[in-house]
């Protein structure tokens, strides 16, 4: 089985961003993979959330799986915008990023 949150942490300690460190991770196995979101899109939401919403959509799932992933990431995080997180939260950035990839990594489109 493939680590996706362990790869999705490493890219970001490596330097990319929080978006690109989820999209890049979880694109292993999307063959309908485009171009990871931009931190922040969407109303502020935190990228790596963005990056685990997008791969859902492009990995056939539903919004009923988006709707699933964001309720496990806020049971977590009690947020989903970027701002909230980091000023809240002590920007725990690596941690997001980890966990968003671990979270869709359990959710059943990614047994396909």
């Amino acid at each position: 089985m493939i680590d996706y949150e362990t790869i999705a942490r490493t890219n970001h300690k490596r330097g990319m961003n929080c978006a690109s460190a989820v999209y890049d991770a979880l694109g292993m196995n999307n063959p309908n993979q485009t171009t990871p979101p931009r931190p922040r899109d969407d109303g502020g939401k935190c990228g790596a959330v963005l990056a685990a919403e997008q791969t859902i959509r492009e990995m056939g799932g539903t919004e009923e799986d988006v709707a699933e992933f964001d309720k496990r990431f806020t049971d977590k995080y009690q947020y989903l915008k970027c701002g909230e997180l980091r000023g809240f939260l002590s920007g725990k950035c690596n941690d997001y990023v980890g966990d968003a990839a671990a979270i869709v990594a359990n959710l059943e489109i990614m047994k396909t």
